[in-house]
């Protein structure tokens, strides 16, 4: 009986063993294909199975169906959630500030 393989073990077979970021870690990757060179059998520098496109929560990216994971190096995964925690966060201040406009607008007449 064959023993079924784990989650990782699964998204190396389907897209390799090599870190699929693409620049979203921030930094100018030099492979031919501008792709992380990183690959899984770098010594004690294994990959992870994470999100194609990170998520800004822990939850998101946990719920992500395998079909969406990609195999990823530390160090691009946690610079690639920094990036999208960072975007989302701002995003957030942004649609914050821009619903509060309204209460501070004293230049409308409002005669009671």
């Amino acid at each position: 009986m064959k023993r079924p393989g784990n989650v990782l073990t699964a998204v190396l077979a389907a897209h390799g063993g090599r870190c699929a970021c693409h620049g979203a870690c921030g930094k100018t990757h030099t492979g031919d294909d501008e792709r992380c060179n990183a690959t899984h059998s770098a010594k004690n520098k294994p990959l992870l199975a994470a999100p194609q496109t990170p998520h800004a929560s822990e939850v998101q990216n946990a719920a992500a169906p395998l079909a969406e994971l990609r195999p990823w190096c530390w160090a691009c995964w946690r610079d690639a959630l920094a990036a999208e925690r960072a975007r989302v966060s701002e995003q957030r201040s942004q649609e914050l500030a821009d619903m509060q406009i309204d209460l501070f607008d004293i230049g409308t007449d409002t005669a009671a």
